[in-house]
């Protein structure tokens, strides 16, 4: 999903507050893109930044679309 330029990890859990109820699910997406702090502070090309911040985005719409078919739902 986000590629070699923005390595994810996607990570779910079902959780449980009692045998009885049904579960909590939570999925948690997390990503690492190396910033220098010093071009940020000067000021320098960031259009890279824009790119990362469209692609997150791009893979949160994605995630937002699969969730019916992963929750069993259908639409």
């Amino acid at each position: 999903m986000g590629g070699p330029d923005l390595p994810i990890q996607v990570s779910a859990v079902d959780s449980f507050e009692s045998v009885t109820d049904a579960p909590q699910r939570s999925l948690g997406v997390t990503a690492r893109l190396e910033t220098p702090l010093a071009a940020l502070f000067r000021g320098d090309d960031t259009n890279w930044m824009c790119d990362a911040l469209d692609r997150s985005r791009a893979i949160s719409e994605y995630l937002l679309d699969q969730a019916p078919a992963w929750l069993g739902e259908d639409l």
